[in-house]
């Protein structure tokens, strides 16, 4: 292995180790609290909104809370905006370039909707109440 291959593999290992770090994601058991969940996160949107009513500031984060009452999971995710914004990139490329996913055709989505996030501002994005499942989407 020549050293450029060593370099490369390294930069490669610190690149992933760099990712695992920004990313989070917990799947707890529900034990009955998934209410305590949503209230807290709640309060933080409602934090974020009241401290910034306009939604001028820049958001750095995409919070996901998810409640599966069927498997009893709660879900918490939290991604930096700009690797969320990479992925968004990522996929308008290869829906443009016509590969197996077409997001646009088989879904009927628009990559471009959900384009650059942070124009929203800080506070929520979408909130689902469903007979057994609830979703929160936030951007911090």
């Amino acid at each position: 292995m020549t050293t450029r291959n060593k370099a490369q593999l390294a930069l490669l290992g610190a690149i992933a180790v760099a990712l695992t770090a920004c990313v989070s994601v917990r799947v707890e058991r529900d034990g009955g609290r998934a209410d305590a969940y949503f209230d807290k996160a709640h309060r933080e949107i409602a934090r974020l909104e009241q401290n910034d009513p306009r939604r001028e500031h820049h958001p750095h984060r995409l919070c996901v809370l998810i409640h599966d009452a069927d498997e009893g999971k709660i879900i918490r995710i939290s991604v930096p905006l700009w690797l969320v914004n990479l992925g968004m990139d990522l996929a308008m490329k290869d829906d443009a370039g016509g590969h197996d996913f077409d997001a646009r055709k088989r879904y009927d989505f628009d990559w471009k909707a959900v384009k650059d996030l942070d124009r929203f501002g800080q506070g929520l994005l979408v909130a689902l109440d469903e007979e057994h499942d609830r979703v929160l989407v936030w951007l911090r």
